[in-house]
C-alpha cells in the first residue's frame, strides 16, 4: 500500500486537532469581517447575549475575553487597510474611481468577528471616526 504524503499531512492534522481540543487549549478564530452602520452596531450591542464591551484598551482587562490580545490589537490596527473614507458612500461623482465596496462613509464601520471558548464570540469594529476600536463580547445564538 502507498501512502502519499499529503494523506500522512492530513492525519498529522487531524490528530494536533484532536488533542488540542481534548487538552482545553484555545485560541480565538476569525470567522468573518464587513462593514455596518454604526447604528447597527450599536443596535446588536444592546442585545441581551452580550456579556462585556468597551475600547480596545479595556479588551486586555475584560473577565470574558480568553483569547490571545496581541492577535486583536494586530487587527484592529490593520482593520481600516485598503478603504477610501468618503463623505457618501455609493456611485456619486467625487467617488469615481474608488469601489463600492472600499468606500467607507463616516456612518460606518468595519467589523471582524471572532469565535472565542465556551460559546462566545468578539466583535471588533473601527470606524474613521475614532482613533481606536471598540469591541463587545457576546454569547453565540
Amino acid at each position: 500500500m502507498v501512502v502519499s504524503f499529503r494523506w500522512i499531512v492530513k492525519l498529522g492534522t487531524i490528530a494536533v486537532l484532536l488533542v488540542s481540543l481534548n487538552s482545553g487549549v484555545f485560541a480565538q478564530t476569525f470567522v468573518r469581517r464587513g462593514v455596518l452602520l454604526r447604528n447597527q452596531v450599536r443596535m446588536l450591542s444592546a442585545r441581551s447575549t452580550t456579556l462585556s464591551g468597551g475600547t480596545l484598551v479595556d479588551l486586555r482587562t475584560d473577565p470574558h475575553f480568553d483569547g490571545n490580545y496581541q492577535t486583536i490589537v494586530n487587527a484592529a490596527t490593520h482593520m481600516l487597510d485598503g478603504y477610501t473614507v468618503v463623505k457618501h458612500g455609493g456611485y456619486f461623482p467625487e467617488n469615481r474611481g474608488i469601489p463600492r465596496h472600499l468606500q467607507l462613509s463616516w456612518s460606518e464601520v468595519v467589523y471582524h468577528i471572532f469565535n472565542l471558548s465556551e460559546g462566545k464570540e468578539l466583535f471588533l469594529y473601527r470606524s474613521p471616526t475614532q482613533n481606536t476600536a471598540e469591541y463587545f463580547i457576546r454569547r453565540k445564538h
